[in-house]
C-alpha cells in the first residue's frame, strides 16, 4: 500500500498508512472541554510549519477529492468528516484555523476503515514519503483520527522521505539569560519508541556563531540582545523545537513569545510563566494568564469572555476582566 498518512507503517512496509477506525469511542458531547497539545509541524526540508500549543477537541475534518497519494482512485469525496474527541490529527485542524501555513489538509475518506492524509500546507505525500507521527515523542502505533491525546501532549507531523524514520532531536535551553551571557544548552535525541540519549555532534544555530554539542549533548551559545532562536539540527535527522530566548535583566522585559491558540468553541486556557501571545477565537471563553512576564491575550468574538490577569498584561476583545 502507497505511504502518505499522517501515520508511520507497521512492521516492515507501510501497510497502516490509513486511520484505523476500529472501536471508536462514542463521540463526546457538547460540553466536553478542548484541551491543549504542543503541536509541531515539520516540512520535508526540516522547514518549521507551526510550534505552538494548540487547544482542541472534537473537528470536522474537511476531504479532497485530490488526495490521491494512496493511488488512482482514491481521492476523498469532498464531504466533511466528523472526528470525536481530542486526537492528533484535530489538533492539526485545529492548528490550521489559527495558522495558514497548515492550509490546506489534504485528507481522503476512500477507505472503510478510516481516514488517510496526503498533505498539510500544501506539502503532499509522494512516492516514498509520508507524514510521521510522533506522540510524547514516541511514534504512533494508530493514525491521527485515532490517537486521543491530553492535556500538555506533545504531537509531531514530520513529512519524512523515506521509511525507515530518522530520529527526532530536542533542544533545552533557559527561557531568560542575563544580557552578555554564555549559555549552556542541550541536544537531546527520541528514538521512535521515545527513547532519550544525548544527541552529540548536532549543530545549535541561531546565537552568535553556530556551536556543536559534545558527547553529552552539551553546547555552549554566546548570545547578543533581544530575542535569540535556537534550533539544533544534524544530518537528515528531525531538526529539533526553535527554543526563544530573551536577553533581559527579568522575564518582565520580555516580549511575548509563546503561542497558545484556542478553538472555534468555549476554551478554558491557561497561561505559563513565559511571556505568552494568546488567540482565544470565537465563543465564551476563559483565559487565565499565570504571570512571571507581560502576556498578550486577545480574547476573540465571544460575548461573554473572561480574562484573569496580571496588572501589565495586554487585554484585548475581554468582556470581563480580573486583574489578580
Amino acid at each position: 500500500m502507497p505511504t502518505g498518512s499522517l501515520r508511520r507503517p507497521c512492521g516492515l512496509i507501510a501497510a497502516c498508512a490509513v486511520t484505523m477506525l476500529l472501536a471508536v469511542p462514542p463521540i463526546a458531547s457538547a460540553k466536553v472541554k478542548t484541551v491543549s497539545a504542543d503541536l509541531r509541524v515539520v516540512g520535508p526540508s526540516g522547514q518549521t510549519l507551526a510550534e505552538l500549543t494548540q487547544y482542541t477537541s472534537s473537528v470536522r475534518v474537511p476531504t479532497d477529492p485530490n488526495a490521491l497519494c494512496f493511488g488512482p482512485g482514491t481521492g476523498g469525496t469532498g464531504s466533511p468528516v466528523k472526528v470525536p474527541g481530542a486526537t492528533a490529527l484535530g489538533v492539526v485542524q485545529d492548528g490550521s484555523a489559527t495558522l495558514r501555513e497548515l492550509r490546506p489538509l489534504s485528507v481522503t475518506d476512500a477507505f472503510d476503515f478510516g481516514l488517510g492524509v496526503c498533505g498539510i500546507g500544501g506539502f503532499q505525500a509522494q512516492g516514498s514519503a509520508s507524514w510521521y507521527l510522533k506522540h510524547n515523542h514516541a511514534g504512533a502505533q494508530v493514525g491521527g483520527d485515532q490517537l486521543r491525546i491530553a492535556n500538555g501532549d506533545d504531537v509531531l507531523w514530520y513529512l519524512a522521505p523515506t521509511f525507515p524514520y530518522p530520529p527526532e532531536l530536542g533542544l533545552e535551553a533557559p527561557p531568560v539569560v542575563d544580557p552578555g551571557s554564555q549559555v549552556e544548552v542541550q541536544a537531546v535525541q527520541y528514538a521512535d519508541d521515545g527513547t532519550r540519549t544525548p544527541a552529540a555532534g548536532a549543530t545549535v544555530s541561531g546565537g552568535g556563531s553556530p556551536e556543536t554539542t559534545d558527547a553529552q549533548g552539551r553546547a555552549t551559545v554566546t548570545l547578543g540582545s533581544g530575542i535569540a532562536t535556537l534550533q539544533a539540527t544534524r544530518g537528515s535527522d528531525i531538526p529539533s523545537n526553535e527554543v526563544s530566548i530573551c536577553v533581559a535583566e527579568s522575564a518582565s522585559d520580555c516580549a511575548p513569545q509563546q503561542g497558545i491558540a484556542g478553538t472555534r468553541r468555549p476554551d478554558r486556557i491557561k497561561g505559563t510563566e513565559l511571556a505568552d501571545k494568546i488567540q482565544a477565537k470565537a465563543r465564551n471563553d476563559r483565559v487565565k494568564a499565570r504571570g512571571g512576564a507581560p502576556d498578550r491575550i486577545n480574547c476573540g468574538s465571544g460575548k461573554r469572555d473572561v480574562a484573569v490577569v496580571d496588572r501589565d498584561d495586554t487585554v484585548k476583545a475581554c468582556e470581563k476582566v480580573k486583574v489578580k
